[in-house]
This record gives structure tokens, C-alpha cells and sequence, in this order.
């Protein structure tokens, strides 16, 4: 069995400790939380809690873009405290993003802030 390029940068990306959801996102480092329901009389019945998860349409001034991605409510919480998608993104260390989405998305941020603008530039003859 041959695996695909992608599959394999994937894989590689994610180190296997996070799991594939997170990659489709901007979960701030929520995950999947496993427990014990535990009744009145004390009977343990394993339970999962899940993340908070909503799509939403952020909207990117740098790349004057609305993006729909699934966001935690905890990542639109920081979104909203540090002024935007594109502040959130580039505030945000890549490691604590933990999302290829996220890594992606700050990537073509980043490209468009260092790309030089042609729109007010004066030629000499």
C-alpha cells in the first residue's frame, strides 16, 4: 500500500499527536477530552467532551478575503481580542497555532504584508 504525497506531508506536519480534525480549523488547542460519566452510585461510564466548534466567515483585510472555517469559540475569543483574523494570525507563534489551515493561512498573510506594493510607486525616465 503506497501512501500519497500529500497524506505523507500531512502526516509529517501533524508529528501524530494531533489529531486530523484540528488540521481543517482554528481550534486554539482544543481537542478531544475523555472521562467518566459517574452516576449516584458511583457506576463509571466513559463519556468524550468535545470542542466548541462553530463555522464561521472570517474575513482577512491583508488579503481583502472572507474565509469559512471552522473556529473554537476559544480561537474566535482571541480573534476578537487581538483585532482581527490577520492580527490573530500573525501574533500567534506557529506552534501554538497548531493547524495546517492556521499555519497555511498565516503564511499567505505574511507573503502578502512583505510583498512590495506597486500602487504608489513613482517611475523615473
Amino acid at each position: 500500500m503506497s501512501l500519497s504525497v500529500y497524506a505523507v506531508q500531512r502526516a509529517l506536519l501533524r508529528g501524530g499527536s494531533r489529531p486530523g480534525r484540528a488540521d481543517t480549523g482554528l481550534l486554539a488547542g482544543k481537542r478531544i477530552m475523555y472521562g467518566n460519566k459517574v452516576s449516584h452510585s458511583e457506576h463509571k461510564t466513559r463519556r468524550t467532551w468535545e470542542p466548541n466548534v462553530h463555522e464561521r466567515s472570517l474575513f482577512s483585510r491583508v488579503l481583502d478575503q472572507h474565509f469559512r472555517i471552522k473556529v473554537s469559540s476559544t480561537a474566535l475569543r482571541t480573534i476578537d481580542k487581538k483585532g482581527g483574523l490577520d492580527a490573530y494570525l500573525l501574533t500567534t507563534p506557529t506552534e501554538k497555532l497548531d493547524s495546517a489551515l492556521g499555519t497555511k493561512l498565516k503564511g499567505m498573510v505574511e507573503a502578502a504584508l512583505n510583498k512590495p506594493s506597486t500602487a504608489g510607486s513613482v517611475k523615473s525616465a
